[in-house]
């Protein structure tokens, strides 16, 4: 479950907010978003061709969620929409985002099967989720979506879950099937707990063994502070991958990735964060730096609509390249909920 440990805050009040469920009937709901945006880049490099302005304005995500209720058992479908942003599925870039059932065993024990999110990373995989537009990481390796079997058991102070699954890392495969046939299987490992005074941990980690291409692991680890109005939060993020699907040169690599994020919501409908993430990346020795700078802005213009405005900055250092780059970027999203 994203976002575990910070859940009770300003997060909700004014960060981000929750998608409004439509019911239609004790057993049957729904709920979704839409989230457009427009965004503008300037990009200055040592290679002149690299150089110069983009612009965009489209309709980023559709998302529709249905929720079947039946007590003990309940199950959830997404359906979404990434129009041409989405290029692993080639169906226009409408897929099933998740698929599965949940069945209660009490005490806060569930045992999930089907295609479900990823529980690690701090950050939320849905705009419903982030407290700013664009989010902290690029090539981090943090997983996304998978199929198989999950254990969780949730209290008001911790979470623990185990999921076995047939891959962790799918390689931007986002539809249900995937894209790696090599016989891997996967485990994902995750534990928070709230320890008081407004501080909680978290701890988590997947391993893949990827068979024919080489295996894969990440461990993950964050904590959060909530004072009053101020949510912060720090991750770091240790990734290696064997798998030549990961590789531009067919040699290992390794990725060291983490965050600090600071959110003031200085009403009940408005916040401000800023946030400072870092990548870097070593493929055979080679060591690409990205470092990125990010102020965001959050007003709810009324119970389910939204407008966030954030400024990014972000620096580019190649490891024996002579085209570095700085890149400069504004973005303006306009996020629905219903």
């Amino acid at each position: 479950m994203k976002n575990t440990i910070a859940i009770a805050s300003a997060f909700i009040a004014a960060s981000s907010f929750s998608t409004a469920e439509i019911v239609v009937n004790d057993f049957l709901s729904f709920e979704g978003f839409v989230d457009s945006s427009y965004w503008h880049s300037d990009t200055d490099s040592d290679n002149p061709s690299e150089s110069g302005s983009a612009n965009s304005y489209q309709v980023d995500q559709v998302e529709i969620s249905w929720l079947f209720n039946f007590d003990t058992v309940t199950a959830q479908i997404d359906l979404q929409y990434e129009g041409d942003s989405n290029l692993t599925t080639g169906a226009d870039g409408e897929l099933v985002e998740q698929a599965f059932v949940n069945y209660a065993l009490g005490n806060g024990d569930v045992i999930t099967a089907g295609r479900y999110a990823s529980m690690l990373g701090f950050e939320a995989f849905e705009p419903t989720g982030l407290y700013q537009y664009s989010t902290a990481y690029s090539m981090s390796g943090l997983p996304g979506y998978a199929q198989g079997v999950k254990y969780t058991r949730e209290s008001d102070t911790s979470f623990f879950g185990i999921s076995i699954q047939d891959e962790a890392f799918n390689n931007g495969a986002n539809s249900l099937g995937g894209n790696n046939n090599d016989g891997s299987y996967a485990v994902e490992l995750a534990y928070s707990q709230v320890l008081g005074n407004g501080i909680a941990v978290f701890l988590g980690g997947a391993y893949e063994d990827g068979d024919a291409l080489g295996d894969t692991y990440i461990i993950n680890a964050y904590t959060t502070y909530e004072t009053g109005a101020w949510l912060f939060a720090a991750e770091v993020n240790f990734f290696k991958s064997e798998n030549i699907l990961f590789s531009f040169t067919g040699a290992d690599v390794d990725v060291l990735s983490g965050l600090l994020m600071a959110n003031y919501a200085y009403s009940d409908t408005a916040s401000v964060t800023a946030r400072v993430s870092y990548e870097e990346v070593d493929e055979n020795g080679a060591v690409d730096e990205f470092i990125k700078y990010t102020l965001a802005h959050n007003k709810a213009l009324a119970e389910n609509l939204a407008l966030i405005v954030e400024v990014s900055y972000s620096e580019f250092d190649l490891d024996g390249n002579t085209d570095d780059a700085d890149a400069l970027e504004l973005a303006v999203e306009l996020l629905f909920t219903f």
